[in-house]
């Protein structure tokens, strides 16, 4: 049977839903994934026959309804419990962990973090269980893809931030656990639901086998003790079910009080549960209805607030490049990058030489790198110059002191404006396939300019992972091209879906796409993260 499973776009949600894919695929299905544009693009009318069910969930039980797919996967602990009139779900599958990780700096765990260090986390659940443990801690609100969320901590915003240990570990990032926290997880934490139209008995049937009773038992008793207490989507409310019991808890934003059970997982165990935490004070003891203005930034983790604007919030980018600072800083804005080199640096003879060069021009982090490699060093008495921030930044961490940066734009064209009036020998050693725009330009002030290759750029022999399938299903809003042999390379093992808009990294990239016949939709002004973001966002593109 074939099936269209609809998906949102970022990178926990695809994987999930590809996780189930192939779970179908093993059974014989051919399976499908469709992803549904999300973040306001339903209309009002659409979401208003679905009561106050949250944006995300809601637009994907509209396609559902509208019969754009035949099924989705939702994270369980997003969807509301309030059923939806001609939807069903199907089947959920066995479980992955349902508790909470710590994700933390220098390895430390809960209890290794010093008094005042700063934890992210959007939940006020979490925050009212940590605070009874660790009341010395500073909880920020954080928001956010799992991607940001995380950088906040390497780029030492945060000292800490805490996300479903299910999430992390779909995602490969198991890695980045450096502590399971001692609290009760959100009902319905780690599981999976698959939701289809109550009408379609053959996508009923098909997913059917997927279901895990004992799984199905205890997130359907976790979510009807969160109904039956008031099932506020703000509320510190917990429940488990596991090992034959049901435990569940109300607590106190401020980590004061709390309101606890644990009774044996059975038919009535739900409703036992609310009894026995209404008859002890749950509801003095938390706000069991409390909601925030919106569930925008809540579900699926994909909204992201990062130190005030995030101007590409749900934006999905294809950064063909390994990820590093780039990709981070893009992540920074909002966005959820895939970073994959597509291309291998290959080092070359040099024609070329440094020795008695009054000059050094350095035009990229590569450059730097390709030096070392090739054991070239510069000469004693010559002065550097480096293209931007990110090459003079890799030029000092490898020992090579930096004389000259232009200020404000990174680009070749930059650095030759900033370069004064002389003579004397300009060595450029760098890429094959460099332009001659800083040639010309240190010649124009009257250099004599020796520009040779240190370094070429081919194509990978075959794309990693899955990206290959979401590109051609334009699961990419946006795919960044950073040179002219990333475009060559993304046109040989990609292609260039008309859903994915194309921003070119500066002017040699636009060319190199141009030649290859690809439409532009943007240029960045300046060679760098900050560049970048400004060209995607100029887009307008259509938030995910």
């Amino acid at each position: 049977m074939k099936l269209r499973l609809g998906t949102r776009g970022s990178a926990l949600a695809v994987t999930q839903s590809e996780l189930v894919a192939d779970e179908l695929r093993r059974r014989g299905h051919e399976v499908e994934l469709v992803r549904i544009k999300t973040g306001g693009d339903v209309a009002q009318g659409s979401l208003a026959r679905l009561g106050g069910v949250g944006v995300f969930a809601a637009e994907l039980r509209v396609a559902l309804l509208d019969g754009v797919c035949d099924f989705a996967v939702h994270s369980l602990k997003d969807l509301p419990t309030a059923p939806i009139d001609g939807l069903t779900i199907a089947a959920v599958p066995e479980r992955e962990d349902a508790r909470d990780a710590l994700c933390a700096r220098d390895e430390m765990t809960l209890s290794e973090l010093p008094a005042g260090a700063s934890v992210g986390t959007g939940s006020p659940r979490r925050v009212a269980q940590l605070r009874a443990l660790r009341p010395d801690l500073r909880f920020v609100d954080v928001r956010g893809n799992v991607g940001t969320r995380l950088a906040r901590v390497a780029d030492g915003d945060l000292d800490a931030v805490i996300l479903a240990a299910a999430g992390l570990k779909r995602l490969g990032l198991a890695d980045r656990i450096t502590d399971v926290l001692p609290i009760l997880p959100a009902p319905g934490q780690g599981a999976l639901a698959l939701e289809c139209r109550e009408d379609r008995a053959d996508v009923i049937d098909a997913l059917r086998p997927l279901d895990h009773d004992p799984t199905r038992q205890a997130v359907e008793a976790e979510r009807l003790v969160l109904s039956g207490l008031g099932g506020g989507c703000a509320a510190p409310i917990a429940a488990w079910g596991r090992d034959g019991t049901l435990e569940a808890g109300a607590f106190a934003v401020d980590g004061s009080t709390a309101v606890r059970t644990q009774i044996p997982l059975g038919e009535y165990a739900a409703d036992t549960a609310v009894q026995e935490l209404m008859r002890h004070g749950a509801a003095d003891v938390a706000d069991l209805t409390a909601t925030r203005p919106s569930r925008l930034e809540e579900l699926h983790d994909d909204s992201s607030l990062w130190r005030g604007e995030a101007i590409l919030a749900g934006v999905r980018v294809l950064l063909p490049k390994a990820d590093g600072a780039l990709a981070a800083g893009i992540r920074a804005a909002g966005a959820e990058v895939v970073a994959v080199p597509l291309t291998e640096k290959v080092p070359v003879r040099p024609a070329g030489e440094l020795d008695g060069a009054a000059w050094v021009a350095l035009t990229s982090p590569t450059t730097v790198e390709m030096l070392a490699t090739l054991g070239l060093t510069i000469p004693e008495g010559a002065k550097v110059a480096a293209v931007g921030r990110a090459t003079a930044e890799a030029a000092r961490a490898a020992g090579i002191a930096v004389d000259l940066t232009p200020t404000g734009e990174s680009s070749a064209a930059a650095l030759a404006a900033a370069f004064p009036d002389g003579e004397g020998r300009v060595a450029i050693p760098g890429s094959a396939r460099s332009s001659t725009v800083l040639a010309d330009g240190l010649r124009a002030k009257g250099y004599a300019v020796d520009q040779f290759a240190i370094y070429d750029v081919h194509p990978v022999a075959e794309v990693p992972g899955s990206v290959a399938v979401e590109h051609a299903a334009g699961q990419f809003d946006v795919v960044a091209i950073t040179a002219g042999s990333v475009a060559q390379a993304v046109d040989l093992h990609l292609g260039w879906p008309q859903s994915t808009a194309v921003v070119a990294f500066g002017p040699p990239s636009a060319a190199a796409l141009e030649r290859l016949g690809v439409e532009v939709a943007g240029v960045a002004a300046t060679q760098d993260a900050e560049g970048l973001i400004r060209a995607i966002a100029a887009l307008g593109t259509e938030r995910s």
